[in-house]
Order: structure tokens, then C-alpha cells, then sequence
């Protein structure tokens, strides 16, 4: 019996998840999800999120993700980054999972964003709701936080790559 499509879903079976290291000064931003969160709550996180099938007005262009992404970085850091960073060669990770407990079919992408500008400061960052708190680690201080077990090694996989 099929399942009704979920908000952040492209389809009822198949969701797209995006998530972005952001790179200053050789750190990487993380931010920890509010103690309300549905998934994951008081865990750390990159920002992004799920791809919503396109409105209707938006079917005609070419590289739908890269307006999400932005949308969401500066939704969740405050942090203005242009629609055409998110090419190909800013791909860092990809991967597919299947959920058989939610038969669903998800592919994860994980983006890298470096924001240096040679200030030798860290950009300002103003966090959404959806997060409590926010650091820039270096790759020496990644184990030191909770991203949410094993079965959430992607994240770790993107700042390790970008860091690395």
C-alpha cells in the first residue's frame, strides 16, 4: 500500500538529501539540531536538507539543487552563498541508501564550500530555530561530537573530505 508523500520528499519513495561543508580558515560549521527536532534531536549536523519536488514555475531550469542549497544555507547559517557553487566539482560525496523499514530510497549528496577570503576571521553565522548552537571544529576535534551514531557517518564522511 503506498505511503503518502512526506514534506521534504521528492516523491513518496524517493527523498534527495544535501548536506555542506562550509570552510573557513581550515574549520569546517556545524550546528547542533534543537531538542524539538523530529530526527536526530540535540545531535550535530552540516547544514542543508531534503529536496522538495520543484513548483511548477521552476520545471524549466536546469540544476534545481543549486537554488535549494543556497536556500538552505542561509536559512539555517545566515551565510550567503551563490546558486553556482553547488557544481559538480564542489561534489564531494555521493551516495544511495534504501530505508526498507520506510521503503524509501534516498540519495545523499554532500558539498564542499570554501568561504576564505583571507581575513583570517570566520564568517558570521546566525543559526534558524531548528539548531541550538553552532562551532567551527577542526578535523582534530571532529570525534568530539555526536552526530548521531554510525548509521549517520555521511556527515563525518563530508567534513573529513573537506578537511582532509
Amino acid at each position: 500500500m503506498p505511503h503518502p508523500i512526506l514534506q521534504h520528499q521528492l516523491t513518496q519513495d524517493v527523498k534527495l538529501l544535501h548536506k555542506v561543508a562550509l570552510i573557513s580558515n581550515n574549520k569546517v560549521l556545524i550546528l547542533k539540531r534543537s531538542l524539538t527536532a523530529k530526527s536526530r534531536p540535540g545531535k550535530w549536523d552540516l547544514p542543508g536538507g531534503n529536496s522538495e519536488w520543484p513548483v511548477e514555475q521552476s520545471i524549466n531550469q536546469i540544476n534545481l539543487h543549486q537554488q535549494d542549497l543556497a536556500r538552505e544555507v542561509i536559512e539555517e547559517t545566515g551565510i550567503t552563498i551563490a546558486t553556482e557553487s553547488f557544481l559538480i566539482d564542489n561534489l564531494a560525496y555521493f551516495a544511495t541508501f534504501y530505508e526498507a523499514d520506510r521503503q524509501i530510497y534516498s540519495i545523499n549528496c554532500g558539498w564542499i564550500i570554501n568561504l576564505d577570503q583571507n581575513s583570517g576571521q570566520l564568517p558570521s553565522v546566525l543559526i534558524s530555530d531548528e539548531h541550538s548552537e553552532f562551532v567551527w571544529i577542526s578535523l582534530s576535534q571532529l570525534d568530539e561530537y555526536d552526530f548521531g551514531g554510525p548509521n549517520r557517518d555521511y556527515e563525518t564522511a563530508i567534513i573529513r573530505k573537506a578537511l582532509g
